[in-house]
């Protein structure tokens, strides 16, 4: 593992990877007048004061490396080629990266996912699964142009529409998260994955009681669904319904043990039920767990 920045080489990292997204975002949509991409911090997946250099290095990398994928498909449609579903020909680099982020190992995650890009960059799977990896870690601007990649592969995915819209929340563009979701919904109306990310903008929004509400049913048919899970736990703990909060984020580390976010939430649940050798306890865990 590398070693850990500074914070004020962390602050300047970070307004790398916000350049960044904007390139990828003005790479894939150029067509579309909006404002420019910069990296907020998720209100509940706050980066650490630290960031790894190594992500940031291959982060750059990729970045450098995607400006080569807009050419490559335009070749390919030039060609009527159809894009071919190369998931199985990485079945086994995805169930490790899927094993990496279990285990709360993301920086090497990350690095999985650009060797199967670097080995074919038209992999729909490994630009949606980083995306959403991205945007997990509040690296929204990277996320962004993953998503928009994904879109261009495979356009009118609900799923990934559904995922742009969240990202976008995540960075204030409402208007365009809004239109994105709607577009998601048109497509599939009964979507479980749509109704989270709806309910993922609502907590961006600050609405979450609306957030709530919309997670609260995709929990209740999906207890797996340990995002939803999550941001129903921090919709709770914002509304101030402790209990019920605690409820919620226990669940989230039955299902997710090294999920640090969860562990950290706990902390700060136990801190209103002024409980502070419990609270300093889950705190503990989770900057043991958090290697970012």
């Amino acid at each position: 593992m590398s070693s850990r920045l500074s914070k004020t080489e962390a602050d300047i990292d970070l307004a790398t990877l916000s350049i960044q997204g904007d390139l990828l975002e003005e790479m894939y949509r150029e067509e579309t007048d909006v404002d420019e991409v910069s990296i907020e911090s998720n209100p509940v997946l706050v980066l650490e004061d630290f960031v790894d250099e190594a992500i940031i290095d291959d982060a750059e990398s990729t970045t450098n490396g995607l400006h080569t994928f807009e050419l490559e498909i335009t070749e390919a449609e030039s060609r009527d080629a159809e894009i071919p579903n190369t998931f199985s020909a990485y079945e086994e680099k995805f169930a490790t990266a899927a094993q990496l982020v279990g285990k709360g190992l993301e920086e090497e995650a990350i690095l999985v996912y650009m060797e199967i890009l670097d080995e074919d960059p038209t992999c729909f799977q490994a630009h949606f699964d980083l995306g959403s990896l991205y945007d997990d870690l509040g690296y929204h601007g990277l996320a962004i142009g993953c998503f928009i990649m994904a879109d261009e592969l495979d356009s009118n995915n609900p799923q990934v529409l559904a995922s742009l819209g969240a990202a976008y929340g995540a960075v204030s563009r409402f208007e365009d998260a809004d239109a994105e979701l709607q577009r998601a919904r048109e497509l599939n109306p009964d979507s479980l994955e749509v109704l989270a990310k709806e309910g993922l903008l609502a907590f961006r929004k600050g609405l979450y009681a609306d957030a709530e509400e919309g997670l609260r049913e995709v929990c209740k048919n999906d207890p797996d669904h340990v995002s939803a899970h999550f941001y129903r736990g921090e919709s709770l703990n914002r509304l101030g319904r402790v209990e019920e909060a605690l409820m919620v984020m226990r669940h989230v580390i039955e299902r997710q043990p090294n999920n640090w976010r969860a562990y950290h939430t706990l902390g700060m649940l136990f801190d209103k039920k002024h409980d502070p050798e419990r609270a300093a306890e889950m705190y503990r865990r989770a900057q043991d767990l958090n290697v970012l």
